[in-house]
C-alpha cells in the first residue's frame, strides 16, 4: 500500500467541535477546547503520523460574521486556511436540515479544487430522525465526496472518518518527523493552554476577548525543567479581579491546571508563573490583535 500525505482543513461554524475532533484523531490534546465560541484564533497545524499516512490537519477559527478587529482577524484566518489544501473536512451538527449559516458558507467550500468530506459531529446527541435527515439534506447538495456521522467526544466512527480522509490524500513522503504533533512553537502552545484554563475557570463571567502573552521560556536540562512566564491580558480592571479571584485563588487554579497539561505535553516538570494585565480595547487594535494571537 502506498504512503499518503497531505493537508486537510477542518472547517465549520464556531463551536461545532473541530478542535475536539483533531485532538481525538491524534489521541492527545494538541489544540485547546472550550464550550465558548471562537476559542480557536489561528490556523494551527496538527500532525497525525501513522505507518500508512501523515495527515496535517489545519484547525481553523470558526466561520462567523466579524464584529471587531479580533473577530475580523479570525474570519481572515479561517478563509486563509482554505488555500493549497489536499482535502477539506467540513463539520456540522445533526440539525435535521442544512444549517442556514452553512448555506452561506458552502458555496465558498464548493469552489475548492479538492475532495470534500462532511463530518456530522455530535451524532450521539441526535434525537429521533434528526441524524438521517441531516445526512440526506447535505447529501442532496451533491458537493461532498463522503459523508460520515461521528462523535468526537465518544470516539464514534473516528477510525472510519480518518480512513475516508486519508483515502483522498495524494501519495507522498512525510513532511514532519515522527513524534511531531504541531508546527507551533512552545510559547504559542503554552499561551493556548493557559487561555483554555482561563476560559474554563471564568466561563460565566469573562468575555471571550482574553489573551495570553508568554514573556519568557527557560529550559534546564538536568533534571529537566521548563519555566514559563506568561501574562493574561484582559480589557478591564473588573475582569482582572475576576481572573485573580479572592486572595488569588482563581489565578492559582488556572496556573495549576495549565501546568499539569504542559507537564503531560512535555513529559517533565514545568514551573509556570502567571500575571494579569489590563489592556483596554486591545481587540480593536490590529497590532495588538496580531501580537496577542500569535501571528
Amino acid at each position: 500500500m502506498s504512503y499518503r500525505t497531505g493537508t486537510v482543513a477542518v472547517v465549520g461554524r464556531t463551536n461545532v467541535g473541530k478542535s475536539t475532533f483533531i485532538n481525538a484523531a491524534l489521541g492527545r490534546k494538541v489544540v485547546i477546547v472550550s464550550p465558548r465560541p471562537q476559542t480557536t484564533r489561528n490556523r494551527i497545524r496538527c500532525i497525525l503520523t501513522t505507518p500508512e499516512a501523515q495527515v496535517v490537519f489545519v484547525d481553523t477559527p470558526g466561520l462567523h460574521p466579524p464584529v471587531n478587529k479580533l473577530s475580523a482577524h479570525l474570519q481572515r484566518e479561517a478563509l486563509r486556511s482554505l488555500a493549497g489544501l489536499d482535502a477539506v473536512a467540513y463539520m456540522v451538527e445533526p440539525s435535521g436540515k442544512v444549517d442556514p449559516y452553512d448555506e452561506l458558507m458552502l458555496p465558498k467550500i464548493q469552489t475548492l479544487p479538492c475532495p470534500k468530506v462532511l463530518l456530522v459531529n455530535k451524532s450521539d446527541q441526535a434525537r429521533g430522525n434528526t441524524l438521517p435527515e441531516t445526512l440526506l439534506a447535505y447529501d442532496r447538495l451533491e458537493m461532498f465526496n463522503d459523508i460520515v456521522p461521528i462523535s468526537s467526544t465518544k470516539g464514534t466512527n473516528l477510525d472510519r472518518a480518518l480512513a475516508v480522509i486519508i483515502g483522498h490524500l495524494p501519495e507522498g513522503t512525510p513532511a514532519y518527523e515522527q513524534g511531531t504533533t504541531t508546527d507551533r512553537p512552545l510559547a504559542f502552545v503554552a499561551a493556548e493552554v493557559v487561555r483554555e484554563k482561563v476560559y474554563a475557570e471564568t466561563y460565566q463571567e469573562l468575555p471571550y476577548a482574553t489573551a495570553v502573552a508568554v514573556e519568557e521560556i527557560a529550559e534546564r536540562e538536568a533534571p529537566p525543567l521548563t519555566s514559563v512566564y506568561a501574562t493574561i491580558i484582559v480589557a478591564k480592571e473588573s475582569q482582572k479581579a475576576i481572573v485573580i479571584g479572592s486572595r488569588g485563588a482563581k489565578l492559582k487554579e488556572i496556573g495549576t491546571q495549565a501546568r499539569v497539561d504542559l507537564e503531560q505535553l512535555l513529559g517533565h516538570q514545568v514551573f509556570l508563573s502567571l500575571h494579569v494585565k489590563v489592556k483596554p480595547k486591545w481587540t480593536e487594535d490590529e497590532d495588538e490583535v496580531a501580537r496577542l494571537t500569535g501571528d
